[in-house]
């Protein structure tokens, strides 16, 4: 893991550009939150506009990681894009699939550190499922030309983290505990940017570069 970490660290030393997908995540946080929460429909359109967002800044973080690092091409950024954003779906799945638990736990006479723990466990499967599905595209866009197909290179990227998923499930708890240390020194020490930045450029390198380089050093377990 060491090499592997010290391979991601040089090649994005070699791609400065890698900066600007997650300070444009940061602009369209801040653009998202202007939007007024009690306007008809805004929970909705914020909901899409977000998806639209990380879909997009994660194809753009992709294929610099892939391409020269300088540059993108514009059909290849198409191609990548629709293996970010097919997937996104399965999170509001499990989103509309755990709210029922979520208000029964909020309104079941249960003393208060098991209905907030049992939320808290909500939200980690949320994130570590997020972080799966960027993994899964991220290994989808190094693979596509195996594939015909966006579903077929989807299919190849869930194959290799089904094949690796003891390893993968390591990385990803580790991550999410970094990322929710790190919001958090940030927030005690300067509230907003900071913070912002970190929630973005973190899950980029933890679930798109580091898979793509480990699938390119040949790290990977071949389903």
């Amino acid at each position: 893991m060491g090499r592997l970490l010290n391979e991601v660290r040089d090649h994005a030393l070699k791609r400065p550009w890698l900066l600007v997908p997650p300070l444009l995540g940061l602009l369209g946080q801040n653009v998202l939150s202007l939007l007024s929460p009690g306007a008809p429909g805004a929970v909705a359109l914020k909901t899409v506009l977000s998806a639209l967002m990380i879909a997009a800044v994660t194809t753009i973080f992709a294929e610099l990681w892939l391409g020269d690092g300088k540059s993108v091409d514009p059909g290849r950024l198409v191609e990548t894009g629709t293996l970010f954003l097919l997937p996104y779906p399965l999170l509001l799945v499990f989103g509309l699939a755990t709210a029922p638990f979520v208000y029964w736990i909020l309104r079941a006479d249960a003393p208060q550190a098991v209905s907030m723990g049992a939320i808290y466990l909500v939200l980690a499967a949320g994130k570590l499922a997020a972080f799966a599905l960027g993994a899964v595209s991220a290994l989808a866009a190094a693979r596509r030309r195996e594939s015909a197909g966006a579903f077929g290179a989807l299919l190849l990227g869930a194959q290799v983290l089904w094949a690796n998923l003891g390893r993968f499930f390591l990385v990803f708890a580790g991550l999410w505990v970094f990322q929710e240390a790190g919001v958090f020194l940030a927030r005690s020490l300067a509230e907003g940017l900071l913070s912002g930045f970190l929630t973005t450029v973190i899950p980029l390198f933890g679930c798109v570069a580091l898979p793509i380089q480990a699938w390119r050093s040949g790290r990977l377990k071949k389903a």
